[in-house]
């Protein structure tokens, strides 16, 4: 079989249109993730009555589960139960009128806010407990020696596992077709089908997630070099 180039080259023409879309629903989801994966890896770090072993209970359940199977029961619940609970508040919008991206995003930022819970109690785990007890000593508060001591010693650390979490809810996204999202790899997929040239379609579309990776790891790289770099000039 002979490897059609200029179908390749049509189907990235075709799918780069959509990036926006793919790039959009991750970063939106890590967001998400990052404030309240942070709010959970407190609750769990200062070992809050009651919600610390809950809050552990649904991240194990949770990291589970694969993403295909919270997007596919996240449509099926809103297909079928949306439309009755608003019609029940008196609400005129229906799931017709809804965005499917909204569907995509509230299952990616579950993704996203399971890994980040753990990346950043994990990035917490790491700072000596001489300088919490130092915080303590000076009579800091608690909120003051999280703003001044464990995020600003947390945060290089956990920024590039956050580097690696935005390129695995980027690669995630692709499943997002399955709601009707039309992205990059379900645009590949429709060239693919305009013109038979299916094999030329993944491959032109792979390789614009390879170059969205690398830009990814060379901007967490930079942006980790400076962090450090100020750091050690503070220290």
């Amino acid at each position: 079989m002979q490897f059609n180039f200029q179908a390749m080259v049509k189907s990235i023409a075709y799918s780069i249109h959509y990036l926006g879309i793919t790039l959009l629903i991750p970063f939106v989801a890590l967001v998400i993730g990052v404030v309240f994966g942070l709010i959970i890896a407190l609750l769990r770090y200062y070992d809050a009555k009651v919600v610390a072993p809950v809050l552990q209970v649904i991240i194990t359940l949770f990291k589970g589960i694969p993403i295909v199977l919270i997007l596919l029961a996240l449509y099926l619940f809103c297909s079928t139960a949306f439309d009755p609970i608003a019609q029940s508040l008196h609400w005129s919008i229906r799931f017709k009128n809804i965005n499917t991206i909204w569907i995509a995003i509230v299952g990616l930022s579950i993704m996203a806010i399971v890994n980040a819970s753990e990346i950043f109690r994990g990035a917490f785990a790491s700072i000596r407990k001489g300088q919490l007890d130092a915080a303590q000593s000076i009579g800091m508060t608690r909120a003051q020696t999280i703003r001044r001591v464990l995020l600003p010693e947390s945060i290089p650390v956990a920024l590039p596992v956050f580097g690696n979490l935005f390129i695995n809810l980027i690669k995630a996204s692709a499943l997002c077709s399955m709601v009707g999202v039309v992205d990059i790899f379900s645009a590949a997929t429709i060239s693919g089908q305009q013109s038979y040239s299916f094999l030329e379609a993944y491959v032109g579309v792979a390789l614009i997630y390879w170059a969205v990776v690398v830009c990814i790891e060379k901007g967490t790289g930079l942006v980790e070099h400076r962090l450090t770099g100020k750091m050690r000039r503070a220290a």
